[in-house]
């Protein structure tokens, strides 16, 4: 029999790479079973809460999802022709905007509150962050139909149980209330598109950026002091108190911040509150986000493990206006926390 011969694996997974797609290498034993076994142990904590397990087509018609996908994630989606009719498919960019189609569709008849979940690989192509994955495997879970802080402290809870029975206990969750920097920008007389770049040279905290925007679209500079002073807000629940003081008497900002004053106040009475931090600065480039929103990070990582937030108006783009909420774990990353 003829030797052996070992191969280091750095040269193997190399090796692996260089014969698939960049960004969409294999899982293999026992990084596998690790995977498996998270996805497994969330989903059992997404049903002991109450949600459903949904499985979305991994096609979609482009001109049926781009109502909910946005600009953003249709630049970053993979399309194809469908042989049999000749319409434009996109290879799946985002679960939560499937699920809103589907219900907007009527498929779950009238059932509200509507609890789903699901676990399905997505699919980005994103040329700007070289080695970065372009099929990301996600698990999440959506509430359609109430509009209140219990919802969005539920879906809070819901992650925070999760990393609990996966044994992860020193993580952050960062809340933020989008809604309170889209009220700012309604305040300045700029176009949706001006509006778009603001939020994402915030989400990236580009102040230079920010700043440069905002001089050439012409707002006044009183204005512009507060919308730059946001992305700073970061911090205890005393943050929420410097935004309304920012605020003054804007009714429709400090209205935002009332949403998340309380649902601080609910995570704190069930006894999160060690875990949970204000950032008012968390703004998302995603269209579809229209209120609170977080994020969860692990002590010791730069990069956020899942997130998600309220999306009022994304079923109303298939149909009928719905209020939802609801997030996603990094599968990937997930797994890879495990022993």
């Amino acid at each position: 029999m003829p030797p052996t011969l070992a191969i280091p694996h750095d040269e193997m997974e190399s090796a692996a790479r260089s014969k698939t797609p960049p960004g969409m290498a294999p899982i293999l034993p026992p990084a596998a079973t690790r995977k498996r076994r998270a996805e497994e142990i969330v989903l059992s904590v997404f049903q002991q809460w109450g949600f459903q397990e949904v499985v979305p087509p991994i096609f979609e018609y482009l001109d049926v999802l781009s109502h909910g996908l946005g600009d953003e994630l249709i630049g970053k989606g993979y399309k194809v022709l469908d042989r049999g009719n000749g319409r434009d498919l996109i290879l799946r960019p985002d679960v939560t905007p499937q699920i809103a189609r589907m219900v907007a569709m009527g498929m779950f008849a009238d059932q509200r509150p509507l609890r789903l979940c699901y676990s399905a690989p997505v699919f980005r192509y994103d040329a700007d962050h070289a080695g970065r994955n372009r099929e990301l495997f996600q698990i999440g879970a959506e509430l359609i139909g109430p509009d209140t802080a219990s919802a969005d402290a539920e879906m809070i809870a819901v992650a925070i149980a999760c990393l609990h029975k996966l044994g992860l206990e020193t993580f952050t969750v960062t809340i933020g209330q989008g809604e309170f920097f889209n009220t700012l920008l309604a305040k300045a007389s700029i176009s949706d598109t001006v509006k778009w770049q603001l939020r994402c040279a915030a989400a990236k905290k580009n102040f230079t950026r920010l700043e440069e925007i905002l001089t050439d679209a012409e707002v006044p500079q009183s204005l512009v002091d507060v919308i730059l002073a946001v992305p700073t807000l970061f911090g205890q629940e005393h943050i929420i108190e410097e935004a309304a003081s920012l605020a003054g008497q804007w009714e429709d900002s400090l209205a935002a911040l009332d949403r998340i004053r309380e649902v601080h106040r609910m995570l704190t009475k069930d006894g999160h509150g060690d875990h949970v931090l204000v950032d008012l600065g968390e703004i998302r480039s995603f269209d579809y986000y229209t209120g609170l929103v977080f994020n969860i990070f692990i002590e010791g990582s730069g990069r956020e493990l899942g997130g998600g937030g309220r999306y009022d108006h994304l079923v109303g783009c298939f149909g009928q206006e719905c209020p939802s909420t609801g997030f996603a774990f990094d599968l990937g990353r997930l797994f890879r926390l495990l022993d």
